[in-house]
């Protein structure tokens, strides 16, 4: 079993929503909007990342190298998922404030003290949540309703896939 820490991905351009989940869930996963194929390919290689991808030109040209990507065929998030998961085995169920990266930029998140943030978020929010984290890089803020509610369901389908 990969523990998170040493399993790293590089995320393709089509795939921003996998490379979002994939933060959440604790993977380190990068992820450029625009990147040339040949610069993927060497970062990925250079940090030792798996590279997760629907461009069937960029897997093949990877695998040439000795590389092995995950190539991912299905449109369905869930079935990308199960994709991803045939390669390598990630501990998936843990869905954890404390272990998600920052879905906008993928840095590790700090638990941060709720009284103060308080003049920072909606009233109902502050109201509503007993946790939040913060960014260590970007310093966006998030609490239980966006870091992992809306992830629960998903990893929860996709465990019952696993068992």
């Amino acid at each position: 079993m990969h523990h998170k820490s040493n399993i790293l991905f590089f995320v393709d351009a089509m795939l921003g929503n996998v490379a979002r989940k994939l933060r959440l869930l604790g993977y380190d996963s990068k992820y450029f909007a625009d990147i040339t194929d040949e610069d993927l390919i060497n970062a990925a290689k250079e940090e030792n990342r798996i590279i997760i991808s629907r461009d069937e030109a960029l897997v093949k040209k990877s695998q040439k190298i000795g590389m092995r990507p995950i190539f991912i065929t299905k449109d369905d998030e869930m079935e990308q998922f199960y994709e991803i998961l045939d390669h390598v085995d990630l501990d998936v169920f843990q869905i954890n404030g404390n272990t998600a990266r920052c879905p906008k930029c993928n840095s590790t998140t700090e638990h941060i003290d709720r009284t103060s943030i308080k003049d920072m978020v909606p009233k109902n929010v502050y109201e509503k949540n007993e946790k939040f984290w913060k960014c260590k890089r970007c310093n966006k803020l998030y609490w239980e309703g966006t870091h992992i509610k809306n992830l629960q369901k998903f990893a929860g389908e996709i465990n019952e896939r696993l068992r």
